[in-house]
């Protein structure tokens, strides 16, 4: 099934898309490299453009206000009317923030270019009115923020590693499971949270390694019974209860994440890119066959609700599938096979009469 047949909706951002993020009810977000920001509906009208201080790399909304991160500066966007609310700078580049507990999380870090490495950072805390709460500076570099069992978690790199909480005074405490290998990426579910590390291990909240890969793991998807790691060669590995389900290897993964369900299971998506061409996969999450696959522009952002995914691609195109629309499609291509098997069964038996 050509994968860009089967879209919900289409729509062009303008500039190629590096954040989307889709809501529950269906409306979307979308951020650019130039920090073009554009909002549409559950119907796929344009309600509004704002324009940001630069690059947008991650978005998240509450109920009246869109929250972003812009090269440096975190940024606080009316969700009714696009209309900027406040801009903060930081100090060093704006990575990541998260909304917890009525206030914005946000994280900074500086690099140093003769060190070739990060040698400060700090997590910034923001009331939703824009009021500076409190920054706590620290030396390693927090690669991500996990919200679990009403803690917010940092995943932390050297020189410490391992991770930490962080409370509403700014307050740290590490852990116990602290390791050698800086933490790369993280995501968190009901039951654990998945932390990957430089030297291929991934772990969970208590220190034990749940798997050992050949290389960095650069991505981390819960699943139902687990979850899918993407790796920096390219690979992907899921567990499931604890073992490994299945495997899967090509070209550099750009995103991945998982969707609403075909026949009963999770659809999981994930970009690829050549160095030339983009490549777009859409699986079983258990058994990790291919469902559609179609090539794309390089993608670059992922976000999903129950019914729908969206994707933001190089080329400005955000894309939208429908749950109900791809099941439709899928069966109408499963059909059209049937019928071709038929047809070429027909053919085969005409064929052998005549050479009779």
């Amino acid at each position: 099934m050509d994968l860009f047949s089967s879209t919900w909706v289409t729509r062009s951002l303008g500039e190629s898309v590096s954040a989307v993020h889709l809501e529950q009810d269906g409306s979307i977000y979308a951020g650019g490299w130039n920090g073009r920001l554009k909002h549409w509906d559950s119907e796929g009208t344009l309600r509004w453009t704002a324009k940001l201080p630069d690059r947008i790399t991650v978005l998240s909304v509450s109920e009246e206000s869109v929250f972003a991160t812009s090269g440096l500066h975190v940024v606080c966007i009316d969700s009714h009317s696009g209309k900027q609310r406040w801009a903060h700078p930081l100090e060093g580049s704006a990575d990541t923030l998260s909304l917890f507990e009525g206030s914005v999380y946000a994280v900074s870090s500086v690099y140093d270019i003769e060190h070739n490495d990060f040698i400060e950072s700090a997590v910034w805390n923001f009331s939703f009115d824009g009021a500076m709460n409190w920054v706590q500076r620290m030396d390693e570099r927090p690669w991500v923020l996990l919200e679990y069992h009403s803690k917010l978690w940092l995943g932390l790199g050297r020189p410490k590693c391992g991770y930490a909480s962080i409370d509403h005074k700014g307050d740290l405490a590490h852990s116990l499971a602290e390791t050698e290998s800086p933490i790369t990426c993280g995501a968190s579910d009901m039951d654990s949270m998945y932390f990957g590390h430089a030297n291929g291990v991934i772990s969970n909240h208590e220190g034990a390694t749940l798997s050992a890969e050949v290389c960095s793991i650069e991505q981390i998807v819960p699943t139902s019974s687990g979850f899918i790691a993407a790796l920096e060669n390219g690979s992907l590995v899921c567990m499931s209860d604890g073992e490994k389900a299945w495997t899967s290897q090509g070209n550099s993964i750009t995103i991945h994440g998982c969707a609403f369900s075909f026949n009963e299971v999770s659809t999981h998506w994930v970009g690829r890119w050549t160095g030339t061409q983009g490549e777009l996969e859409v699986r079983d999450s258990k058994t990790g066959q291919i469902l559609a696959s179609s090539q794309s522009s390089r993608c670059e952002s992922v976000s999903s609700n129950s019914q729908r995914i969206a994707l933001g691609f190089e080329n400005g195109d955000v894309c939208l599938w429908d749950k109900e629309m791809f099941e439709r499609r899928m069966s109408t291509e499963s059909q059209g096979e049937k019928r071709n098997e038929r047809k070429s069964a027909l053919q085969d038996k005409l064929r052998a009469l005549r050479e009779r």
